[in-house]
């Protein structure tokens, strides 16, 4: 099964109805940053938007905003179309052609909870930095180790929408990235970038993943023009 159809099994689109909808469900890291760059009349695109979660968030603290989601998986877009009529959402597709936005930029722009569940990263990150005209929210799992991108090392299984084998049988890469390596390629993704930021958290990994590694520094980063 690809990334796409992982993202789209019943019980895991389930489990975006309710769950990182409000500002309750945001995590401190995230908060730490987006709770200053919240502006009325502001364009924000949110990548890997699943249901549009966030643009609810947004709507808890702002009047005013143009909101665009996408996604990999069509069946959290047509659920997130009906869940924010208002706003605009897309299907995009795995090898991040997001030919849809054409040279759209955004104030802000949301990468988070994605980056480190699937293979094509560094790839994301240099496709949001070119639609970012104001800041870049994303996200990595650290280790002070080596960098890990073995599937077989590292991993995550889809059990959290579901209990039965199919579920916990599915899996997406859990990409472990070293500290040092994670700021250069940071840097070396978001030319012209004036500010650079990071803050996280050292923590367990999910229970459903599989690393090899005692505990993962939860960063996020905030680069902006």
């Amino acid at each position: 099964m690809n990334n796409a159809d992982a993202w789209g099994l019943d019980g895991v689109l389930d489990f975006f109805d309710t769950e990182r909808s409000n500002t309750g469900q945001v995590y401190a890291s995230e908060w730490f940053f987006l709770k200053d760059r919240m502006r009325e009349g502001m364009r924000v695109l949110d990548v890997g938007c699943a249901q549009g979660g966030f643009a609810s968030v947004l709507a808890e603290h702002l009047k005013d905003f143009r909101y665009t989601g996408i996604d990999i998986n069509p069946a959290m877009i047509e659920r997130a179309r009906a869940r924010h009529p208002g706003h605009t959402f897309q299907t995009i597709t795995e090898d991040a052609d997001w030919a849809c936005l054409g040279d759209e930029t955004f104030d802000l722009v949301l990468v988070l909870g994605i980056l480190h569940l699937h293979e094509g990263w560094r790839r994301t990150i240099a496709q949001a930095w070119s639609h970012t005209a104001g800041c870049l929210l994303m996200d990595l799992r650290e280790t002070e180790g080596p960098t890990i991108e073995d599937k077989a090392r590292s991993y995550f299984r889809m059990d959290f929408g579901g209990k039965d084998e199919r579920y916990a049988s599915t899996t997406l890469p859990y990409v472990l990235i070293n500290s040092a390596e994670a700021l250069e390629t940071v840097r070396r993704l978001t030319p012209g970038a004036r500010r650079t930021s990071h803050y996280g958290y050292l923590h367990p990994a999910s229970a459903s993943a599989s690393v090899p590694v005692d505990g993962v520094m939860t960063n996020v980063w905030c680069v902006e023009r």
